[in-house]
């Protein structure tokens, strides 16, 4: 039986009515709406949501009545009845986000929509059993320091690094092998006794790109991750595609496997320094950049500049967007390096250019994945 985390949702987050789930269409705009700015005043929804005054009232109200929406005095001053400003109740759920990395685990505790703690454990063994009662620990220790309890939580977004497969399961890098072609969302669910989400940790960063970083001034761009592998997410209309398969941005599928190596992927960065007396570097070591041989990574940058313009040139090809954003774990001074090193290939006909897109690096620098993740279950159910 295919699993649906919805029928996994607490009653106390659900709507009274059939069928099962949290807020209805229209709840689900006018709640968009007030998330993306606070305080705006009732009277200014009527328009945009396409309803009447009088429905306009009565979904406010039933909101406000569940504890969903909170009411607070307009700063403007106009002619006729005042008309209050709505903000969303951020105590009115927790969501989890949960990261699976090549080292490194991490989570995101969030409130209705905003980013309230974050935690990384690291990677250890090969036993998922074990894996999954670490996250079941470190998930304990985050509620406690809010003081929160599970039953709080309306769901949890799984991010894993690896393509997907089936609904919940991904073929993940060979250090991730015990997470593999497994469908881990019922697994994790099970343990948690939470509904859980599932896609992979290059969309769920690039989602968190989207509403919290420089995506914001773009509704459309592509979202490189540089990980320990080489993937991304293209993000269309403010939200990510996944395509048919859920793996819509997998650029490592434009190398075969001799150019593996040559792609800009942070585990090669991590072989390279290694050759270069680096012996002991992880993922996290590279976040502190004074401590890297400066000419081995020029000699790395150099070495995959090529890959990089032939990434960069397909998604302009394909996707065409305004912007494109190299994130991941991918340290700033890096991202600058490839940015610098960026050919487009854009050859003038009748004398003219075409547009092409602008390159930046990622603002979401901790946690991107978990963070992104956290959001899912929002956008699933309320947003």
């Amino acid at each position: 039986m295919k699993y649906d985390p919805l029928e996994h949702v607490a009653a106390h987050f659900l709507r009274e009515s059939q069928p099962k789930r949290v807020a209805s269409r229209n709840e689900r705009d006018l709640l968009r709406l007030i998330w993306k700015s606070p305080g705006i005043e009732r009277s200014d929804l009527t328009e945009p949501l396409d309803l009447t005054q009088q429905s306009l009232h009565r979904i406010v109200a039933q909101l406000r009545d569940r504890g969903m929406i909170t009411f607070t005095s307009s700063e403007t001053r106009r002619p006729g009845p005042p008309s209050p400003g709505l903000s969303l109740c951020k105590d009115w759920c927790l969501t989890l986000g949960i990261s699976i990395n090549v080292g490194s685990i991490g989570l995101c505790l969030m409130g209705f929509g905003e980013p309230l703690a974050k935690m990384e454990i690291p990677q250890e063994g090969s036993s998922l059993a074990v894996e999954m009662e670490r996250i079941e620990t470190a998930v304990e220790d985050l509620l406690s320091l809010r003081g929160a309890k599970r039953q709080d939580i309306l769901g949890i977004g799984l991010a894993v690094s690896g393509h997907r497969m089936l609904e919940t399961a991904f073929n993940c890098p060979l250090p991730l092998a015990h997470w593999s072609l497994i469908d881990l969302a019922p697994l994790l669910g099970k343990q948690l006794g939470l509904p859980v989400w599932a896609d992979n940790v290059a969309r769920t960063a690039a989602l968190a790109e989207a509403i919290f970083g420089v995506g914001r001034e773009s509704p459309d761009f592509a979202y490189i991750a540089h990980l320990h592998g080489y993937g991304g997410g293209l993000v269309s209309g403010g939200m990510p595609f996944r395509g048919s398969f859920g793996n819509a941005g997998e650029f490592s599928v434009l190398f075969d496997r001799q150019d593996y190596e040559n792609r800009p992927a942070l585990g090669n960065l991590l072989e390279h320094l290694r050759s270069r007396g680096h012996s002991n570097l992880t993922l996290k070591d590279l976040k502190n950049e004074g401590a890297l041989n400066p000419d081995a990574v020029v000699e790395w940058i150099d070495r995959v500049t090529p890959a990089h313009n032939r990434a960069i040139n397909a998604i302009c090809a394909v996707f065409d967007p305004a912007l494109i954003v190299l994130g991941g774990e991918l340290p700033h001074s890096l991202a600058g390096m490839l940015i610098e090193r960026t050919e487009i290939n854009n050859l003038p006909r009748h004398g003219a250019l075409r547009d092409v897109p602008r390159l930046a690096a990622a603002e979401v620098i901790d946690a991107p994945g978990a963070i992104g993740a956290a959001l899912i279950p929002l956008f699933e159910t309320v947003l």
